[in-house]
């Protein structure tokens, strides 16, 4: 009996001990998870963030095509933050009620640097053609067409920047596109072909219908998904129909190995091939006016008339651009080993309109009639910051022939350019536009076009009585002297369009 109750004392310690341990790895465990959950909550938040923001944003469908890329592909530059050291300023708390608020202490504003605002040239030229009666209008645009053209070659003469003086809209984008294309993406990763393929569809005709704001590459990757979409269903012939019009849009699309299968790759490689093997033909776009740029897939690729522009048959979005004038925007299809022509009259944009009606009201025959500068002109010099102001006016006469006359005017030094006939009969010699134009650049620049013509001889104006008098030169430029028969001006203006030989000013009045 004595043993059992030493056996009892030794025995229990031995087994509290025990329970107290457990008790103690126990609670230890406990506190490790609680401290790991309490430690991996923030990176199950970052994760869970992370997956939406996934998402939301999905891997891009396309990859870049290496090396062979046509000349004419344009890749748009990746969005991207702009990047600032400027630390971020903290949200204010909201005061204590009726607690004194302290001023904080001004931060030093650094102020935006203004955009650059490139300046009119000092001696820039506007041209407009006027049209007198309606049947008389389209010869106003082709002299108007044929000044500017003829003046431009001489390389001395600077015309107003339309581009500066009236910017092109900004592009508007396609909401309902993207709406369409984000539903028919949504349809594809819920493996869901039928329903993406309608809606990939309805999105591409969303971005065809608006051309003027085509984004390309959108609208490449739109009918890259609607043939996979296709693919899936089994339909082979739909699938490569949708990849060749991903390729006219876009030449430098490729499918991502990492989000399209090699039944996908095959079909999309087959379209590429049978595109490239086709004859290419060519496309021939004219304007009137003249000069304009034209965008295909929204690329330079020349201004008009363009005489051709070498593509693979198919349908292009094409876009005529021309400052000072609405945008044009349609769709072409080219055709194999043949010219395809597209030919569009550019409207004037608004602000354009406004100054053509003023060049209007100042090229009647009653207002070149008068002496004195036209209130219009001045109007439309001082909205372009131009110098001088060209009017080529046409009519028609009785008998139904058609005429012209051309005018200038310099507003600086109030000097004006007048009695310049065109003969639309005439093709060269005195008369022809051509002739016209290069008494208007002597009138610009003092200097006279090289026309390698025995009449380029003749002299500026046809008032040979006028410019005999020295009196006329007095009175209209300043002091005049006349020495060995030759008259020379002495002016307060003897800039670019000052001529030392003849000593005429850069315009002539008379």
């Amino acid at each position: 009996m004595g043993a059992f109750p030493s056996r009892v004392c030794i025995g229990l310690p031995a087994r509290g001990s025990a329970s107290i341990r457990r008790i103690v790895n126990t609670t230890r465990l406990a506190l490790t998870v609680a401290l790991a959950c309490v430690l991996s909550a923030p990176a199950a938040d970052a994760a869970t963030k992370r997956k939406s923001a996934a998402k939301k944003k999905r891997p891009a469908a396309t990859k870049k095509v290496p090396a062979a890329v046509p000349e004419d592909t344009f890749t748009p530059p990746e969005s991207a933050e702009p990047e600032s050291d400027a630390p971020v300023a903290p949200k204010a708390a909201a005061p204590a009620p009726l607690a004194p608020v302290m001023p904080a202490a001004p931060k030093k504003v650094v102020d935006a640097p203004a955009p650059a605002v490139r300046p009119a040239p000092a001696n820039a030229v506007a041209i407009f053609g006027v049209a007198r009666q309606p049947a008389a209008t389209d010869s106003a645009a082709k002299l108007e067409d044929t000044l500017t053209r003829r003046l431009g070659s001489a390389g001395d003469v600077q015309f107003v920047d339309l581009a500066t003086a009236f910017p092109p809209p900004e592009p508007q984008g396609n909401p309902r596109g993207d709406a369409l294309f984000d539903e028919g993406r949504a349809a594809y990763d819920n493996l869901d072909p039928d329903a993406a393929a309608v809606k990939f569809k309805a999105a591409a005709e969303a971005y065809v219908q608006r051309p003027g704001d085509l984004r390309p590459e959108k609208l490449g990757e739109t009918y890259l998904f609607q043939g996979a979409s296709q693919l899936l269903n089994g339909d082979v012939a739909g699938a490569k129909a949708a990849f060749t019009n991903a390729l006219l849009v876009e030449p430098s699309l490729s499918p991502d190995a990492g989000l399209f299968g090699q039944d996908v790759q095959r079909v999309f490689s087959e379209a590429q091939s049978e595109l490239n093997a086709q004859p290419q033909g060519t496309l021939v776009v004219t304007t009137q006016p003249q000069g304009a740029r034209v965008l295909v897939r929204g690329r330079d690729v020349g201004t008009t008339p363009l005489a051709g522009a070498k593509l693979a048959p198919g349908r292009y979005p094409v876009q005529v651009v021309l400052p000072g004038y609405a945008p044009f925007a349609t769709y072409v299809e080219v055709k194999p080993s043949a010219p395809t022509e597209l030919k569009t009259k550019l409207g004037s944009a608004p602000g354009l309109s406004a100054l053509r009606d003023a060049a209007t009201k100042a090229g009647t025959e009653a207002a070149f009639d008068a002496d004195g500068t036209p209130p219009e002109v001045g109007a439309i010099a001082e909205r372009l910051n131009a110098r001088y102001v060209v009017l080529a006016a046409t009519f028609q006469d009785k008998k139904g022939r058609l005429h012209g006359e051309v005018q200038a005017w310099d507003v600086r030094t109030k000097n004006r350019l007048r009695g310049v006939e065109v003969d639309f009969g005439k093709r060269d010699g005195k008369g022809s536009a051509d002739f016209a134009a290069d008494q208007v650049h002597t009138f610009l620049t003092g200097a006279a076009l090289p026309q390698g013509r025995e009449d380029s001889k003749e002299p500026l104006v046809s008032s040979d009585s006028v410019l005999r008098k020295p009196w006329f030169w007095a009175a209209a430029a300043g002091v005049a002297a006349v020495t060995a028969g030759v008259v020379y001006v002495a002016t307060t203006d003897r800039g670019p369009g000052f001529n030392p030989v003849n000593g005429l000013p850069g315009g002539i009045s008379f």
